[in-house]
């Protein structure tokens, strides 16, 4: 049996959207087209406009700066913007990111991102 601590963030952040691109070492789209073909499929899937974002989240193998991206997909001012170091790890703490701006009421929606053509 598991009690549930008041200071976890159940309950207070929740993944609403999935979207990507097929996988392909050529696609002939640079890493920024992929990365707004994304995040526009994850907003679709959650139904949600880039008007909704107000935060995004990407790591430092990524080529597509946080603010290139929100200006090429059409999102707005960005309250929360975050790129976790390295690899790895990092697409689990790009979450864990979002959830804690989320929970702690810094951003409303927020989105994760990776891009690459490799």
């Amino acid at each position: 049996m598991s009690i549930r601590r008041p200071d976890t963030l159940g309950g207070k952040a929740a993944v609403v959207g999935i979207g990507a691109t097929e996988f392909s070492k050529n696609s002939g789209r640079s890493e920024l087209k992929l990365a707004v073909e994304a995040v526009g499929a994850a907003l679709d899937d959650a139904g949600l406009t880039p008007a909704d974002v107000d935060g995004l989240v990407t790591f430092t193998m990524d080529t597509s700066p946080e603010i290139t991206v929100a200006q090429a997909a059409g999102i707005g001012e960005l309250s929360f913007f975050s790129r976790i170091h390295y690899g790895g790890g990092a697409a689990c703490a790009t979450v864990q990111q979002a959830a804690l701006a989320v929970a702690s009421g810094v951003a409303d929606v927020v989105v994760c991102y990776r891009a690459f053509n490799e």
